[in-house]
């Protein structure tokens, strides 16, 4: 994390849902541990994503959980507990051998349990965090498929304390605009109508306070979600309202209006709020236009399209994200958007918001790809640099120019492929910088470019070791390392190493044995064998 944001500290001065979005956003990998008196909670998180959660805390454990849905009996619950006693084996896949729960229950209250852990710590107004960042735990296999954005949404929902609201709000004259950030505009969140209509006043103009009066929700569900909006980075924070009062005289303004100096205070009542005359100051759009400021009023007037439900939106395949990705080399920005070189504005527009929430790397928790991810954000930069080079006159001019000569840099249709060994170094490059999904997408280019050379298959092995559930694949490959060169050591060790962490030790023995045949002085493969036969 940046020097402004502690690895660890108290949740009273750093909020969790604004440590959760900074890992996010530094696509950390680790477990974030918070505790508080008797209760210890930690929060697992891969790639900024969060993927699991475990408590020490009794309450939260798989059987109450269990009771307390109903799901089970006391009888139920005493038997399995002492079944696990005795076998060592998990609650969970006791009930299932008992037949009390199907593995489709259990999967659904295990999704359930790790859910309320996260949520449950949303409430807590203070506690002791820290991040631990590294490798996760092999053996956790119920992975939570929902984004970062929807589980803050539903943790803010959940808070009562008011007054923790109110001082985590701006001042009431304050000016609130939807951010320009394609990643966070695009994300997956999911609101109810009147949540989503409040977003829409969110226009640049509107002030705290006129956003509450425009509001069809009850003050306090305003409030939470206005917190939410900011936490998450959706909305801005923009312009205060001027107080300079004008030389002539004003008419009388009602007493909460967004010119009452309303001062950040624990005691303020959003209930007061007066539905007063929506004031029209901090507009961006005055004056000589920018590029971000055309950008953003772009986005101002698709506000609509943008966060839309669209119940038709379809969750991008294998085969769709795959194919896309492989057609960047060889389209230029208006086949990248999917429109004519003639396309308007507002049909550019349309199609890079359809595009941006096809791609989003959000979209990989509905479809289940989370390897794909390094493709959608590829996709996602590629259309966002397409839409934003011929949103704005000057630039596509140039564009259209460098077209028309042959200058552009994306186009020739036969450009070669990549060869073995640039996937190689792009993968490698990614393992150092701990992305391990994009390290495995390159490593299986690799392969795929060149599958009848071992080393594709050797580093795209030990890349596949590292990624929970990829173990079968990881063996596969390290095989057919050991297919294409027998007497790759390195091989041997690799496999080796995967048996032993998977407690197959008597096959482990054999490849470190087997590498000894190779190298005879290897000591690697020495120290683990008299570890493995002690």
């Amino acid at each position: 994390m940046d020097a402004q944001f502690p690895v660890s500290g108290r949740l009273r001065d750093q909020h969790l849902p604004r440590i959760l979005v900074q890992l996010q956003r530094e696509k950390k990998t680790g477990i974030l541990a918070i505790g508080r008196n008797d209760q210890h909670k930690s929060i697992f998180i891969k790639d900024g994503d969060i993927i699991f959660a475990s408590s020490k805390y009794e309450d939260d454990w798989l059987g109450v959980v269990l009771l307390k849905l109903g799901k089970i009996s006391l009888i139920q619950y005493d038997q399995a507990s002492q079944a696990t006693q005795k076998t060592q084996k998990r609650l969970g896949a006791v009930l299932v051998e008992q037949g009390v729960l199907s593995p489709k229950d259990l999967f659904g209250v295990v999704t359930h349990q790790v859910k309320e852990i996260i949520l449950s710590l949303f409430t807590w107004l203070d506690g002791d965090y820290r991040f631990e960042e590294g490798s996760l735990p092999a053996q956790e296999v119920i992975t939570l498929k929902m984004s970062t954005a929807n589980l803050i949404l539903d943790g803010i929902r959940r808070i009562n304390d008011f007054i923790r609201l109110r001082n985590d709000l701006p001042t009431f004259d304050t000016i609130l605009k939807i951010t320009s950030d394609p990643l966070i505009l695009f994300q997956d969140i999911e609101l109810a109508e009147p949540e989503r209509k409040l977003l829409l006043q969110v226009d640049g103009k509107s002030s705290v306070s006129q956003l509450f009066a425009a509001s069809d929700l009850p003050a306090f569900d305003t409030l939470k979600l206005l917190t939410f909006f900011l936490s998450v980075g959706l909305v801005e924070i923009g312009t205060v309202e001027p107080k300079t009062e004008p030389v002539t005289q004003s008419p009388a303004v009602p007493e909460g209006s967004a010119r009452d100096e309303a001062p950040k205070s624990p005691v303020d009542d959003v209930s007061k709020l007066n539905p007063g005359a929506r004031t029209s100051t901090g507009d961006s759009s005055v004056g000589t236009a920018t590029p971000g400021v055309e950008r953003r009023g772009a986005i101002v007037e698709g506000r609509e399209e943008i966060f839309r439900s669209d119940p038709q939106l379809a969750v991008p395949t294998r085969k769709k994200i795959q194919e896309a990705y492989d057609a960047l080399s060889r389209h230029n920005h208006y086949e990248t958007l999917g429109i004519r070189r003639e396309a308007s504005r507002d049909e550019i527009r349309r199609a890079y918001f359809r595009l941006a929430k096809d791609y989003h790397p959000d979209r990989h928790f509905q479809a289940g790809l989370e390897d794909l991810t390094p493709l959608l954000e590829a996709l996602f930069r590629r259309i966002t640099e397409a839409y934003e080079t011929l949103l704005m006159d000057p630039k596509r001019k140039e564009y259209d120019t460098n077209l028309v000569m042959g200058k552009t840099a994306e186009r020739p249709e036969s450009a070669a492929e990549p060869t073995p060994d640039v996937h190689i170094q792009k993968g490698e490059h990614a393992l150092m910088k701990g992305d391990i999904r994009a390290a495995i997408y390159f490593f299986e280019s690799a392969v795929k470019s060149a599958p009848e050379k071992p080393k594709p298959h050797a580093l795209l092995a030990r890349a596949l070791t590292r990624m929970s559930g990829r173990q079968r694949d990881a063996e596969t490959h390290f095989k057919k390392a050991i297919e294409l060169d027998p007497s790759g050591v390195d091989h041997y060790l690799g496999l080796g190493m995967l048996y032993k962490r998977s407690g197959m030790n008597q096959r482990a023995q054999r490849q470190f044995e087997e590498a000894l045949i190779w190298d005879p002085e290897n000591q690697t493969a020495k120290e683990e064998l008299k570890k493995l036969r002690s």
